[in-house]
């Protein structure tokens, strides 16, 4: 059975725009992860879309999603340039224009690209410099 992990949102399906989808999108249906090809978008149009993750990305590549971030410790540098643990993320939620964690005691914090200072994946902690204090 597909589940979410094995899943990443491509946002809410509006038209194909000709690109290289993979075979088969998937639409969430009562719980469960519904697979649909893709030449048939249309029918799709104004619901969240997931492809595989191995369709798009290989396991070796070195490409992070979003997604793969759950787990990881938050740590924000504040205005004195010392790391100050935020908390676990649990959950990314990308189903607006800006992407959020949602940290384990359910504070949602924005990320964007232009905060993280680094990522170390070997001991699952993104280091991020918010532009507001926490």
């Amino acid at each position: 059975m597909i589940t979410k992990d094995d899943l990443i949102s491509i946002g809410v399906l509006k038209r194909a725009h000709d690109k290289d989808l993979p075979e088969f999108i998937f639409v969430q249906r009562d719980g469960l992860f519904v697979p649909f090809r893709s030449e048939n978008i249309a029918e799709l149009r104004g619901e969240e879309g997931f492809v595989l993750r191995t369709d798009i990305q290989d396991e070796e590549d070195g490409l992070m999603t979003w997604q793969d971030l759950v787990g990881y410790t938050l740590e924000d540098e504040g205005e004195n340039g010392e790391w100050t643990e935020v908390g676990e993320i649990a959950e990314i939620d990308e189903s607006t224009i800006n992407t959020l964690a949602i940290l384990d005691d359910g504070r949602m914090m924005p990320l964007h690209e232009d905060f993280i200072i680094e990522i170390n994946e070997e001991n699952r902690i993104l280091r991020v410099h918010f532009p507001f204090a926490i």
